[in-house]
């Protein structure tokens, strides 16, 4: 059988398509993949941005109260401003991500720009002992150049699947927020990854019922960005994330892939895929989460349909100088 050259170069070219989509590594987890993933409990992982601010070592105090690990999205400005507090944040077991270094709208800068401001943030975050493996970029816009400067850095895009919009007010019930899709969690299935802002001293204060109210709608178990992926990549089609590979040790934690960038290496520790006892673990309480049971079954699923909610990015007439994200 003959071929002519026009078919192999065309069999060619859809073997390597195949073969760069097969290799090509999925980078971005937006509020439709993080409600998409099964688990075999809710999980619900606390995320600050546009920190550190004089509110978070009030905040670091009542989580390190509470047991509970969060994951800081912070500002390159404010790391520069703060710098023992990203330390802080570090050595009491949070995780922290790179949200730009001024909070621009990265969508609308020139690339260059984009790998600047995500560049120097990542420079000095690591510099005061963080390792971020994450971008969440400002009010959640991002295009293909944002997703290529963030890759250069081994950073993957994250978003969220809640938003509190406490930037605006304090809502009447953290368990009814609507998510990403538009409607509230029924009763006892409460889960995901929740936008809040340490830089307002109200979500701060607000942290006990903010805990109790999502314990109350369905939260089991609170953990950081990196510890709820942990538990819902498997591999299946429709993953936007992919796993780093780890290298384990018996009896320790698992250590996550070294980083290299301008021939700087790094590392950080990172938790096991089940809580350790709460104070036991050879970890900092923050990241030794206790699964949480509640005290009676959940109520039954609620017969009307679920509210239908329009989530915009940012809102129209939004004041300078107060982010959503």
């Amino acid at each position: 059988m003959k071929f002519s050259l026009k078919t192999l170069n065309i069999a060619a070219l859809c073997a390597l398509l195949i073969l760069m989509a097969e290799s090509l590594p999925a980078r971005v987890l937006d509020g439709g993949s993080i409600m998409d993933q099964r688990m075999n409990e809710n999980l619900c992982a606390i995320t600050f941005d546009d920190g550190p601010s004089r509110n978070t070592p009030q905040l670091l105090d009542l989580l390190n109260q509470y047991g509970i690990p969060a994951t800081f999205f912070v500002l390159g400005q404010q790391a520069e401003l703060y710098p023992d507090l990203v330390r802080r944040i570090v050595a009491e077991g949070h995780e922290v991500g790179n949200h730009s270094f001024s909070h621009p709208n990265l969508r609308l800068l020139a690339p260059e720009r984009k790998i600047d401001e995500i560049r120097r943030t990542d420079a000095v975050l690591r510099s005061l002992g963080a390792a971020p493996l994450f971008l969440r970029p400002p009010y959640g816009a991002f295009d293909t150049h944002t997703v290529e400067a963030a890759e250069a850095l081994g950073l993957s895009v994250v978003l969220w699947s809640v938003d509190s919009r406490d930037w605006q007010h304090l809502p009447a019930d953290y368990a009814k927020l609507h998510n990403t899709r538009g409607y509230a969690y029924p009763p006892g299935m409460l889960r995901g990854v929740f936008l809040f802002h340490d830089t307002h001293k109200s979500t701060v204060e607000d942290l006990p019922r903010i805990i109790r109210e999502l314990r109350t709608g369905g939260c089991q178990r609170f953990v950081t960005v990196s510890e709820y992926l942990e538990g819902v990549l498997d591999p299946e089609p429709g993953l936007l994330m992919t796993r780093r590979s780890l290298r384990e040790t018996p009896g320790q934690m698992p250590l996550a892939a070294r980083h290299e960038m301008e021939a700087v290496k790094q590392s950080a520790e990172m938790p096991p895929p089940r809580s350790w006892p709460a104070g036991s673990g050879p970890v900092p309480l923050a990241r030794s989460s206790k699964p949480w049971q509640p005290e009676s079954p959940a109520p039954p699923l609620p017969g009307q349909a679920l509210e239908q909610h329009n989530t915009l990015l940012p809102p129209a007439g939004h004041a300078a100088g107060a982010p959503v994200s």
